[in-house]
């Protein structure tokens, strides 16, 4: 049994916050936003469009372009670092707003790489013969957790939601030539916890916090990192690198060095 991806849907929230607008609120430029991210323009929700409210939205759409009705689900897992509530889950809020029956809905937490392994979860549990349709979603409202008077931060995170849904489907193991989820890893090393977090939480002062971030140390260690994880899922997949068509990192780091290279910053 594997799982094949047979539907996307995401929403972003209309207000737009552009690099001019930054330039206004702390000391910046768009010329060094650009150059350092590649970034624009980014999306900001307003008051009442909570990670819920984005999640619902994108659910929806996902579902739609499926064909399946909500009573087809029975796995819901949301990724997620801005949840509404400490609880209810918002896996729990998209069930009742979508009219999906008494089934499995939780949240993960995972912060960057929380749709990875959220959606390495769901494929388990379909392996797993626990569900066989599931609604995975990543929703996150990062404005909510930003000091908008550090730079190095609010001038990266935005809000926004993305989903896909999931089916489970008999095939030929090892054979990549058909669709599906074919090969994962997942890695964290808290050693490195300092260089990224959030100074505030629910058990040590009862606060939401704000994001915290050593920016230089975090792309060299995620850059080396993630060409590693890379390798590892091409060698289980009995794939060679020549073979790959699309390589889509999670965030802006591939077009950050490619663009610092290019202007004469990096070489090799």
């Amino acid at each position: 049994m594997r799982s094949t991806l047979i539907a996307t849907g995401s929403y972003l929230p209309e207000k737009i916050l552009t690099n001019a607008d930054l330039e206004k609120m702390v000391d910046t430029s768009d010329e060094w936003i650009v150059q350092r991210s590649g970034i624009k323009s980014r999306h900001v929700a307003v008051e009442g469009e909570t990670t819920s409210v984005m999640a619902i939205k994108a659910a929806e759409r996902a579902l739609k372009v499926s064909g399946l009705s909500p009573h087809d689900i029975d796995l819901i897992v949301v990724a997620t670092t801005t949840p509404d509530q400490t609880f209810p889950a918002v896996a729990s809020k998209v069930q009742a707003a979508l009219g999906i029956p008494v089934g499995i809905a939780f949240d993960v937490q995972a912060v960057c790489t929380g749709f990875v392994y959220a959606l390495n979860v769901a494929d388990n549990f379909i392996k797993a013969g626990q569900a066989r349709h599931a609604l995975v979603i990543g929703a996150d409202k990062m404005t909510s957790i930003l000091d908008w008077n550090d730079r190095t931060t609010c001038v990266l995170f935005a809000d926004g939601a993305g989903a896909v849904i999931l089916k489970a489907e008999e095939g030929e193991a090892g054979d990549v030539s058909q669709p599906g989820i074919h090969a994962s890893k997942l890695c964290a090393n808290g050693a490195q916890g300092d260089l990224l977090y959030v100074d505030g939480g629910p058990s040590s002062n009862q606060q939401t916090g704000h994001i915290v971030m050593h920016g230089r140390e975090v792309f060299k260690y995620a850059v080396s990192y993630m060409a590693g994880v890379v390798e590892d899922v091409l060698a289980a997949s009995g794939v060679s690198p020549s073979e790959i068509d699309w390589l889509i990192p999670h965030q802006q780091f591939a077009y950050y060095r490619s663009h610092r290279q290019k202007a004469g910053y990096e070489h090799g």
